[in-house]
């Protein structure tokens, strides 16, 4: 199967998106799209204007997905599925290189993990 790097990036783009609010878009384009949270938060001694939370970015061989809670709070993701294991490289960069349905239902359910993370941290 040919690679469709605009319809996982379309796909993984609407998983996002669906998280505005609480959090916001900070970059929108045909192929990058960064969430962030909109709190000012302060993080070892240092204050950022909104946390950063996940990205979808095209890649020359796959779709970046970049899930920033599962290397904040790692422990809280021990149990993600294999196939969802299987895509991480690194620790929090996601290559997807195919359209699966059940990968995505359960990017959706880290994703949902993520966000109330950030709430239980005062992030968002």
């Amino acid at each position: 199967m040919e690679l469709d790097k605009s319809q996982i990036f379309k796909q993984l783009k609407s998983l996002l998106s669906s998280l505005v609010p609480p959090l916001s878009a900070r970059t929108n384009t045909t192929s990058r799209y960064d969430l962030y949270g909109k709190k000012k938060v302060k993080l070892r001694n240092k204050e950022v204007d909104g946390m950063y939370f996940a990205s979808a970015i095209v890649q020359k061989n796959y779709v970046g997905f970049y899930f920033f809670p599962i290397y904040t709070h790692p422990q809280d993701f021990s149990d993600v599925p294999e196939d969802v294991k299987k895509c991480l490289k690194g620790k929090s960069c996601f290559h997807i290189k195919k359209l699966d349905e059940t990968l995505f239902k359960n990017f959706r359910s880290i994703l949902k993990r993520g966000i109330d993370i950030y709430r239980r941290a005062g992030w968002i």
